[in-house]
């Protein structure tokens, strides 16, 4: 009886081991610096918030990247079809009829159509808030139902454009919510809905474990036409806050994925044959932006040109002040490349590939800015005018040795034209906060474009609509560019990109520094996935596991 249970117990053992193993070569960690904050796609604002929302919640179409054209690409998802009705500036789409939600509920249109009104909603404030002007609003932006959708039959659904407007499906893609379950609560409480516990979802996964701090796990939705055999089990984003421990859990194969790896380790994990490494390029750059106006004026409520930075050939002259080719082939060891603007060269229909980016010539520089008044007039090795020192503070947030790399190197690059910088590091919450209170002057920090691209939430003169037009440049022919481009064709686009990136690359608000691969790293045995600028995390559904 005893030789029977150790034998007993023997093959439980192997067994719950083979069923172990099976389980975790059917799915994939993903290693995250940080926990999400909501599951809410209403406010997901991170890019891990939007990456695991796309997995559970399903859009009218699905996005890709087409590199050849540096353009999104649409495919149908819950839209099994669309039309567009040129004479009425209208597009029709039918609606997938096998698509349930994880409450047993049929999607439908009437959720389609509750969806993009709670989007617009100006009580409910949503990531999209603001993004519906080719539609029919009123005058607080909030789609006007009865002018806009028109139901045909119970798959099909009319969407009308206001027929000034250049409506494309960019348009129509945010993620449908389940009309059944969000109506229960007040448009003012939305932001406070507890996902954690009671998500219902339509898309490829579903939530199955959300451990805070530790793991967001999704299991895949059996019942989704996404589906196949071949589908990975489970997906698991598994928060390791360390990098180094991010790392080593990857070259251990204890996860699958991680991005952001830092150039110094590139050497070592390309001796692990089991791992691929996959540079992104043209979403990210870093900059240093100058603060165009009077940080103490400003905060009088009076606009008044910086003392320093106030003027656009000073501006050009700091830009060839800096030997920004030292970080990208020093620190970023040509992981990246030179930036003349904020368009990046992957936007193919709309870069000007005449604006090149200005070059290190430290002569030139001083010989500008003594065209411009500032010398040494009292030999005491800063440069000066009507009494003004040439001395500012730049702000770096901490945690990035990048960055305060770039800032050493710069700081000895100015004291050469005889500027007198030092360098301060805050801690990123209080960083933030200081940007959006405008009160740097200088400072460096980084930047990923939204795709499609969007100039005017960064570069409009109206600093009250504008908040993230952080150096407060004001130029009102930039104004009226930025104003065409809602009704323009994509020849006129293209012409208004091209003059937009002339007028940037000419005024320097900022120096734009360099565009920073986004170096991400994998393990083989991950099939199907498609690093690019839209993303990494993404159609997860398409993976496989050798």
């Amino acid at each position: 009886m005893r030789l029977k249970c150790i034998l007993l117990l023997i093959v439980i053992s192997l067994f719950l081991i083979t069923c172990s193993t099976q389980q975790e070569n059917n799915r994939i960690i993903i290693g995250i610096a940080s926990d999400i904050e909501t599951l809410n796609p209403l406010y997901s604002f991170t890019v891990e918030e939007g990456n695991i929302t796309e997995l559970l919640y399903l859009s009218l179409i699905e996005n890709d990247w087409d590199s050849a054209k540096g353009d999104i690409q649409y495919s149908p998802m819950l839209a099994k079809s669309w039309e567009w009705k040129d004479n009425e500036n209208a597009v029709v789409i039918e609606l997938r009829d096998d698509v349930k939600w994880s409450d047993g509920l049929p999607c439908t249109i009437e959720d389609v159509i509750f969806s993009f009104d709670v989007y617009s909603d100006p009580t409910v404030k949503s990531r999209a808030y603001g993004y519906f002007d080719n539609f029919y609003t009123d005058e607080k932006g909030h789609i006007d139902s009865a002018k806009t959708f028109e139901v045909l039959d119970k798959n099909r659904l009319k969407i009308k454009f206001k027929k000034e407007s250049e409506a494309e499906l960019l348009d129509i893609d945010h993620p449908i919510l389940p009309k059944h379950y969000w109506s229960k609560y007040k448009r003012n409480e939305l932001s406070q809905i507890n996902l954690k516990d009671s998500v219902i979802t339509n898309g490829a996964y579903l939530l199955k474990r959300w451990y805070r701090g530790g793991a967001i796990i999704l299991a895949k939705n059996q019942t989704s036409f996404l589906i196949n055999h071949k589908t990975v089990d489970e997906i698991i984003f598994k928060v390791i806050p360390e990098y180094r421990n991010r790392l080593s859990q990857l070259m251990a194969g204890d996860i699958d994925l991680m991005e952001d790896i830092k150039t110094d380790d590139i050497s070592n994990i390309r001796q692990n044959e089991s791992i691929i490494i996959a540079p992104v390029s043209g979403r990210d750059f870093d900059y240093i932006g100058w603060n165009n106006i009077s940080v103490s004026k400003y905060e009088a409520g009076k606009i008044v040109p910086n003392k320093l930075f106030g003027n656009a050939k000073v501006r050009r002259a700091l830009t060839i002040a800096l030997n920004r080719n030292a970080v990208v082939t020093q620190y970023l060891k040509g992981f990246g490349q030179l930036a003349s603007t904020p368009v990046s060269p992957i936007f193919k229909s709309i870069y000007n590939s005449a604006v090149v980016p200005m070059q290190y010539r430290p002569l030139l520089a001083k010989k500008m800015l003594k065209e411009e008044g500032w010398f040494d007039s009292n030999h005491d090795g800063t440069i000066d005018k009507n009494g003004v020192e040439f001395q500012f503070t730049l702000h770096i947030p901490a945690g990035n040795p990048r960055r305060s790399f770039a800032a050493s190197l710069f700081q000895n690059n100015l004291k050469e034209v005889g500027i007198d910088m030092t360098i301060a590091t805050d801690e990123l919450g209080v960083f933030i906060d200081n940007l959006f209170a405008k009160k740097y002057e200088a400072w460096m920090a980084a930047w990923v474009i939204p795709i499609p691209i969007n100039l005017k939430i960064s570069w409009y003169s109206d600093l009250e609509t504008t908040p993230f037009n952080f150096a407060s440049f004001q130029n009102y022919e930039l104004d009226k560019l930025l104003d065409k481009l809602s009704g323009a064709d994509k020849g006129e686009k293209k012409i208004i990109y091209y003059k937009i990136q002339e007028i940037l690359a000419d005024e320097q608000p900022y120096t734009f520094l360099y565009w920073i691969d986004n170096i991400v790293a994998y393990n083989k045995r991950v099939k199907n996935i498609s690093a690019d600028p839209l993303g990494t995390i993404k159609h997860c559904w398409q993976w496989q596991l050798n």
